[in-house]
């Protein structure tokens, strides 16, 4: 019987190597005891106190090796110790549902087939301990990731956070979690986040690019063509799963605005590195225009580019307002910039809309809390993140998306709004 009491622990004399027994020394058991030191904890996947004997430690379930042995600590408080940090095991689940762990690892993994009954008494043992799997544990079991990666180009612009809630909702409901990686628009960044997808350490990635240019597209083809998963947002590109909004449509949404009000003047505001999505925009409003007959050529709608912060959109419509002062509207790619672009009127003396109107272009939060609040094209903007990891994760799962087709235009589309606010209205008579 053991003791919690380790003082009590009165060790046997063991044999030498000519037979005899020798004295006991303060502590011993069978597994040589490390050097003298303080209690260490197993780490991660344990979390047991190293003060007790190797045996003791291994009834306890742990299968880590010890570090340093110890009898300070009996074994009812290192029992305690590891209940509290271990929490509940899938050898907790297997016998209270009273089956074999494999079973219980077999309807977590969904692998192998279960009898209905079965599943069902694990799945509410499941529910009833609370128990969650250890990811890193199956990572190494089963070698495979259980983690996504979310590529975006700029982390300070909100159309991400948006983005990236509604992504995970969908990652963590799939048994995954996400990693976010910012690019900053730097193409080599992007790339090195691609080689954890090859290397293996992300089961796959949702690449959105900050320009339609970047070197990492032919990479990304290549790497889905070797099968690897990747889902591509704002981008569409031959057998690379795409998802995004209807950028065209939300162009011709912003332009049908405009002429609607009575507006003939009127410019673009524009960002670099330009990316499909905003070209799209862009193409959307000018295909509106020349249809109403108001623009005949590209020339006839003054456009000026920025960045994609507020200050490249106030720079970009200082520069747009000075040169063509006639103008009575502007329409700018992204509600960043459009707020720079508030600013600008604002400090050349232009009121907004009485003077001159602004539409903007996603939606974030801030457009509403604008001054004045901002009309602008909404995107679902979540949504979009839903569908790129319920893509993703339809990638992963079956290899494959046979049912898509191999094609230029993206697998998942979705439709903007025009959401009017109070910074557009008619143009002075």
């Amino acid at each position: 019987m053991v003791r919690d009491d380790a003082s009590s622990y009165k060790p046997h004399p063991t044999p030498t190597s000519s037979g005899r027994r020798r004295a006991p020394t303060a502590w011993s058991s069978r597994r040589k005891p490390t050097r003298a030191g303080p209690p260490l904890a197993c780490g991660a996947s344990c979390g047991a106190a190293r003060s007790l004997q190797w045996k003791w430690h291994r009834t306890e379930g742990c299968t880590l090796p010890p570090q340093i042995l110890s009898r300070e600590v009996g074994h009812g408080v290192v029992r305690a110790v590891h209940e509290a940090r271990q929490g509940v095991t899938i050898r907790d689940v297997a016998r209270a549902a009273n089956v074999s762990i494999s079973t219980v690892s077999h309807v977590l993994s969904g692998k192998r087939p279960t009898s209905g009954q079965t599943r069902q008494r694990v799945e509410d043992v499941i529910a009833r301990l609370g128990y969650r799997p250890n990811r890193v544990a199956q990572s190494l079991v089963w070698r495979r990731p259980f983690a996504l990666g979310l590529i975006i180009p700029d982390i300070t612009n909100p159309y991400f956070p948006a983005f990236a809630l509604g992504a995970e909702d969908r990652v963590r409901q799939g048994g995954y979690t996400l990693v976010l990686g910012n690019s900053e628009y730097d193409p080599a960044r992007e790339v090195s986040y691609l080689e954890l997808v090859r290397s293996q350490q992300l089961a796959g990635a949702i690449y959105c690019l900050g320009d339609e240019l970047s070197p990492i597209l032919p990479e990304l083809k290549r790497a889905v063509e070797e099968g690897f998963a990747v889902v591509m947002v704002h981008s569409p590109m031959p057998s690379v799963p795409t998802v995004c909004a209807d950028n065209r449509q939300g162009g011709r949404l912003a332009a049908q605005h405009l002429l609607d009000l009575g507006h003939q003047q009127i410019g673009i505001v524009s960002a670099l590195p330009l990316d499909e999505g905003m070209a799209d925009r862009e193409a959307g409003f000018l295909d509106l225009l020349r249809e109403s007959g108001m623009a005949v050529d590209r020339s006839a709608v003054p456009t000026m580019y920025g960045n994609h912060q507020i200050e490249g959109g106030r720079q970009a419509a200082l520069e747009l307002l000075a040169e063509a002062p006639g103008l009575t509207a502007v329409f700018v790619l992204n509600d960043l910039m459009a707020l720079g672009a508030l600013e600008a009127a604002r400090s050349l003396g232009r009121f907004v809309p009485s003077d001159v109107s602004i539409v903007g272009f996603d939606d974030i939060p801030f457009a509403a809390l604008a001054n004045p609040p901002l009309t602008t094209v909404g995107q679902p903007i979540r949504q979009l993140g839903e569908q790129a990891a319920d893509l993703l994760l339809r990638v992963i799962e079956e290899g494959e998306l046979p049912t898509l087709e191999v094609t230029e235009q993206p697998n998942v589309q979705l439709p903007n709004r025009l959401i009017v606010r109070e910074s557009t209205a008619a143009p002075r008579a």
